[in-house]
């Protein structure tokens, strides 16, 4: 393999770096159709490339950017998913990343993040043998009529007065991720706190709220998002962002009843692609979320140091 010159990005490189995006997200959009056509990809590199603290590095045929990404435990250098792209040979990548990952380090920075697309399993390859796994993904799948399932609820729209509800709901999801295999360590809110933050949502008119009712108590719900459009989510498309069911009532049908109404509601209101994400170390989520017909665009692929 011929010597491999990898210089610190910047400005003078998105051009080319946006070229070889564009081509990576043709060869995407070749094995996900769903993906949107009309993305800007200078503009979405562009916008990953200005967040604070960004760096990277670029080798002519690749590229390799990221940013920190905080939250309350820990902070990721995080790849997004307009962070990298790659012509020729994926081994390559390695090498950038071995440059790349000397400075984040250096900057105190050992919890790295990248999304990888799922077609080109090359370059997923390469990434786990950089020591990464797996520990999310994004999704996406068409929506369209989806038969009735009885799990023995009534599906309605939620109100605010459901708010307290659905906030105990999502404390109970919080919970549940603690134990193994998950073994989060974010902190689990009250539901006090969590029912402060739905009602101050000043983005609360892009929700959609749904709530299942068993023996005129809520047991489930699910909460459906109009993200803004970027390089995997397309125009007029929707998120399932949040699915919770109680922990008595899982394993009854609730969550079925409930994905399967909001597939429908989302194609009949003008959204023909529903996309979300989940967690792999959610046992539940993860194999949940493909039988209901979701399929993996890209992974998360995250490794600690050391």
């Amino acid at each position: 393999m011929p010597a491999l010159e990898v210089v610190p990005f910047s400005d003078e490189h998105l051009d080319a770096a946006a070229e070889l995006l564009a081509a990576r997200h043709a060869r995407h959009r070749e094995a996900e159709p769903l993906l949107p056509a009309d993305v800007d990809v200078r503009a979405e590199l562009e916008r990953e490339w200005r967040q604070e603290g960004a760096s990277g590095v670029f080798a002519g045929d690749a590229y390799l950017i990221a940013a920190p990404q905080k939250f309350p435990t820990m902070t990721w250098m995080r790849v997004g998913v307009a962070g990298q792209a790659i012509e020729g040979d994926r081994e390559r990548m390695r090498d950038l990343y071995a440059v790349a990952a000397e400075r984040w380090v250096d900057e105190g920075h050992t919890k790295h993040v990248t999304f990888v697309p799922t077609y080109d399993t090359d370059l997923v390859d390469a990434w786990f043998r950089l020591s990464f796994g797996s520990s999310g993904v994004l999704a996406l799948r068409e929506t369209g009529f989806e038969e009735e399932f009885d799990g023995g609820i009534e599906i309605r729209r939620g109100t605010p007065d459901d708010i307290g509800e659905m906030a105990r709901l999502d404390v109970d999801m919080a919970a549940a991720m603690r134990p193994a295999p998950s073994f989060s360590d974010m902190p689990v809110q009250s539901i006090e706190e969590v029912e402060a933050e739905w009602r101050d949502d000043p983005d609360q008119d892009a929700f959609e709220l749904f709530v299942a009712e068993r023996d005129g108590r809520i047991v489930g719900h699910i909460v459906l998002y109009r993200r803004p459009p970027d390089l995997r989510v397309p125009r007029n498309s929707i998120d399932l962002a949040a699915a919770s069911t109680e922990p008595a009532a899982r394993g009854s049908g609730v969550g079925r009843a409930l994905t399967a109404h909001v597939i429908r509601w989302a194609h009949d209101h003008g959204h023909p692609v529903m996309t979300t994400d989940w967690r792999m170390t959610n046992l539940w989520a993860s194999r949940f979320w493909p039988k209901r017909g979701f399929r993996v665009a890209f992974l998360r692929l995250y490794r600690s140091i050391p």
